[in-house]
């Protein structure tokens, strides 16, 4: 092992395993239980590949949302973090590649005479968000008119939702098409308004880590993500991204 390389593992892993964060609100990517510490999902698998490729365990620390891991950047919580690249988080995140592309979209009620993301921004309609979620950060930037509501978790903004009390609810479409399949009602709009870039994510104070998984990532696309990683992603739809 060169002494570069040596130095990237160490700054990558200083406890001596991989600690990886994953959100638990994003349900193409990640699945399962914190009590058990069994998980599954496109996240899962990748950070497994990247423990075998640094010769140690992985241990996953699991967040109800992307805003509870940036609340742990310089905490020393996690080493590696699964989130969507947003310029927004720049100024304290290194982002790989991006792995996976995941479609961001609006479920409405069924009645409702909303069909595009213009028709839904528009004076007085009111959208239930995930604070700080990819999808928050673009629309923040992106909606002309219509009002945002936050919610702490997706499953908080579409129980509002439910309750009858907004117009909208925005999140990544997998989780939207399970609520509308549960749900009498609702429906999800056909067309994406984000498509969200999936990274492994590393504090921005480490820079020699940051280039060592932006290498598995490359590596990934370019040669073929891992059996397990392609299995997950087919069966719910995620597409994996490519070279």
């Amino acid at each position: 092992m060169t002494d570069e390389i040596a130095r990237s593992r160490a700054e990558l892993i200083p406890k001596g395993y991989l600690r990886a964060a994953v959100n638990l609100a994003n349900i193409a990517l990640v699945g399962g239980d914190p009590a058990t510490g069994k998980f599954e999902g496109v996240s899962v698998e990748l950070a497994r590949d990247l423990s075998m490729r640094l010769g140690c365990r992985v241990e996953f620390i699991a967040y109800p949302s992307a805003a509870k891991i940036l609340e742990k950047v310089d905490q020393d919580e996690w080493d590696i973090a699964f989130l969507a690249a947003d310029p927004a988080r720049e100024d304290r995140l290194l982002f790989s590649p991006a792995y996976a592309l995941i479609e961001g979209t609006l479920v409405v009620r069924e009645a409702a005479p909303y069909r595009t993301f213009q028709d839904v921004d528009a004076e007085g309609v009111e959208i239930c968000v995930t604070r700080n979620a990819a999808y928050d950060l673009y629309l923040a930037r992106r909606l002309a008119h219509a009002k945002i509501i936050h919610s702490s978790t997706p499953g908080e903004g579409l129980e509002l939702l439910a309750e009858g009390k907004h117009h909208a609810a925005a999140g990544v479409r997998q989780a939207l098409e399970r609520f509308a399949a549960e749900r009498n009602g609702f429906r999800i709009l056909a067309e994406p308004f984000l498509i969200i870039r999936q990274t492994i994510a590393v504090s921005c104070s480490r820079h020699v880590a940051g280039r060592l998984v932006r290498e598995f990532v490359e590596e990934a696309r370019q040669q073929g993500f891992s059996e397990n990683v392609v299995r997950h992603a087919q069966s719910i739809g995620v597409a994996l991204a490519k070279q």
